[in-house]
């Protein structure tokens, strides 16, 4: 992707602070009674992917960035476990199969920033589903997110390191009206056992906040319907002035 994230350059630390389990149940229960393989998309270092697999889940896992795939093969290959992994782009996406069950976690279809290449991206990903299949894409609300943005920089944890190391990770967020996506610059700070600071690294993201009758429209002329559309991961409906998410459970049109 043109604009991807460069995640690499800290995906030594993204497991110190990224550790939310807050979608795991929900994803376990999408999974648990499918009996065919499953693709997880912008799988990262295998926050979702780990509890999948230790559950029994076949998974093929892609990423765009290696060193985050790497990440995730020395997890498997510690627990003695095993997935698929491949470093790809979604907007090329090509494995050759199809999966009973595909789904992008943590909102990281956003990542794709670009119309067409979102269309690009949801084309192969319908290529690759089984006729019967579900497509589960998780978004952010666009109404309630921009609630969220504004100039401050602010901390958003203070992370606990090997060796009694410590990490910040501060946040400053903007929204590019005429882009419609979130610019958000990350620093990490990282601290030795006596205080004293010992790096410091920024990483620039951008996401699309993308808005519901959009999706909805893309998904449709990317050869998709709507099953359900949860506003968090509860499962509660859709409500566009509260829900924090967008989750979107689709199928194949007929």
């Amino acid at each position: 992707m043109n604009d991807a994230i460069p995640w690499e350059s800290v995906a030594d630390l993204y497991d110190a602070y990224v550790q939310t389990t807050l979608d795991v149940p929900f994803f376990l229960d999408a999974t648990r009674d499918v009996q065919g393989e499953v693709l997880e998309l912008m799988s990262g270092t295998g926050r979702v992917s780990l509890p999948l697999i230790e559950a029994g889940v076949r998974l093929t896992c892609v990423d765009y960035s290696a060193e985050m795939l790497k990440r995730l093969e020395e997890k498997l290959a510690a627990r003695n476990l095993h997935a698929d992994l491949f470093v790809q782009d979604a907007r090329a996406l090509d494995l050759g199969k199809t999966f009973e069950l595909i789904f992008i976690p943590f909102h990281a279809f956003a990542e794709i920033t670009a119309p067409d290449d979102q269309r690009a991206a949801l084309e192969r990903i319908c290529q690759h589903l089984a006729p019967d299949g579900q497509f589960i894409c998780t978004l952010h609300n666009p109404r309630v997110r921009r609630r969220t943005i504004d100039v401050q920089l602010r901390l958003m944890g203070d992370y606990a390191l090997p060796k009694s190391q410590r990490l910040l990770v501060w946040m400053q967020q903007a929204y590019l009206q005429d882009e419609r996506v979130a610019s958000i610059h990350q620093f990490y700070e990282t601290f030795d056992a006596r205080g004293v600071m010992t790096q410091r690294r920024m990483v620039k993201i951008r996401f699309a906040l993308i808005e519901h009758d959009e999706f909805l429209a893309l998904a449709r002329a990317t050869g998709f319907e709507t099953c359900v559309l949860y506003g968090n991961y509860d499962k509660t409906p859709f409500d566009a002035g509260t829900s924090p998410f967008m989750l979107w459970m689709l199928k194949k049109a007929n």
